[in-house]
């Protein structure tokens, strides 16, 4: 069974246009921050842009999206969707464009406003960790802000780093991830930063 999906992947690999990252911002933004015009306002994008943006991701990709009980939802087959978010996903660490984190409803936080170098950081309408979750598996968000007190269940997908801060809060990220030089030094920044307040 697993040959045969490799197989897939390769053929839709093969005959797949990649997408810019203006372009998967847009849809990914909507998915993670549930709203077009925070999506706008962090991506520097109009709205109408952020629009016409998602729709043309949602084409390149044989999916669709579309607003249910005010959540918006991907349907279709995302295995293309979630190898091209892992492509983008390390050209952000690598870098190239700047890393997400979702800071949980902490966004007018002096640590995360404004937010640390390389980074954006935003707050999704839909506050639960399963949202916040879902977003990092699907390589949506590369860290989000956890309460200490609150922690989300154990996962094999990612790991909780304690921040050692005044404030009793922590990151999850994805366990592949955890030892990424960007990673740490975002925890170090925030770090010298609270030291400094």
């Amino acid at each position: 069974m697993q040959k045969k999906r490799d197989w897939k992947i390769i053929y839709l690999l093969l005959n797949h246009q990649v997408v810019s990252l203006d372009l998967l911002s847009s849809l990914d933004g909507l998915l993670w921050l549930q709203s077009g015009a925070k999506v706008g306002a962090l991506f520097k994008q109009h709205q109408t842009t952020v629009s016409r943006n998602q729709k043309k991701c949602a084409q390149v990709f044989g999916i669709t999206l579309s607003k249910s009980k005010s959540q918006w939802k991907t349907q279709g087959d995302l295995t293309l969707l979630e190898l091209e978010r892992e492509v983008h996903q390390v050209a952000r660490l690598q870098g190239k464009s700047c890393l997400r984190i979702e800071v949980n409803g902490w966004i007018d936080h002096p640590l995360f406003n404004p937010p640390p170098t390389g980074w954006i950081a935003g707050s999704a309408n839909n506050l639960n960790d399963p949202h916040s979750l879902q977003c990092l598996k699907q390589h949506i968000i590369d860290a989000c802000l956890c309460p200490l007190t609150d922690l989300p269940a154990e996962s094999d997908d990612y790991v909780i780093i304690p921040l050692n801060i005044t404030i009793e809060v922590g990151f999850t990220v994805l366990k592949q991830h955890a030892n990424h030089e960007r990673i740490l030094d975002l925890i170090n920044s925030l770090k010298q930063a609270q030291k400094r307040a």
